[in-house]
């Protein structure tokens, strides 16, 4: 697969450098090197490439959910969810790229069931995570993993279609992880979450 992510990040590098209309097949064939038949291999066309790299970046986001979490099972759980939120929000250096654009095109080119899956995919994978805190006041649910990624993940792309600055993202993600703090504190009062 190093082949496809060779092909988004040149994808991205075009995108960012040169904004989205001059992310054609034929530019990120220039700038990885691959022909453009071997584009075409993995994607019939940008539209495939632009939904390609959503998914992409869930998996990549999981992954990093991972990683991150095991480097700091040491520190107390709202710690852990705060690292979470700022991953989640987009606000780690080695977080996926998006701008504006991006998640503006994403529901014109994403199929609603691969949206579906993806969404299902990183709830699961912050579930695993925050059930696994042994310092949690109560038992995480799905159903708290599935409000915390839609609460954080779409504020992210609402803040970034309403072109939010830093300042102001800073103070978001602050907020937002008060609330998913909140949120996973009520699991210990709530008998019903199961």
């Amino acid at each position: 697969m190093f082949t496809v992510q060779a092909i988004y990040d040149g994808f991205v590098r075009i995108w960012r450098r040169d904004g989205p209309d001059a992310a054609t097949t034929r530019a990120i064939a220039a700038e990885t090197g691959y022909s453009v038949g071997t584009i075409y291999d993995y994607f019939p066309n940008r539209t495939a490439l632009l939904a390609g790299y959503y998914e992409h970046c869930i998996d990549r986001l999981c992954e990093q959910f991972v990683a991150a979490d095991a480097g700091n099972a040491a520190m107390p759980w709202p710690s852990r969810l705060a690292l979470l939120v700022q991953r989640l929000y987009g606000q780690s250096s080695d977080s996926p790229y998006f701008d504006r654009e991006m998640l503006t095109r994403e529901s014109l080119v994403a199929n609603p069931g691969r949206q579906q899956h993806a969404f299902e995919k990183c709830s699961a994978c912050v579930y695993s995570l925050i059930k696994g805190w042994p310092d949690l006041p109560g038992p995480a649910s799905r159903r708290h993993a599935d409000t915390l990624v839609q609460t954080v993940w779409g504020g992210m792309r609402y803040a970034h279609i309403l072109e939010r600055d830093t300042a102001a993202a800073a103070a978001y993600v602050e907020d937002l992880n008060l609330m998913a703090r909140a949120l996973l504190q009520s699991a210990a009062g709530d008998s019903s979450h199961r």
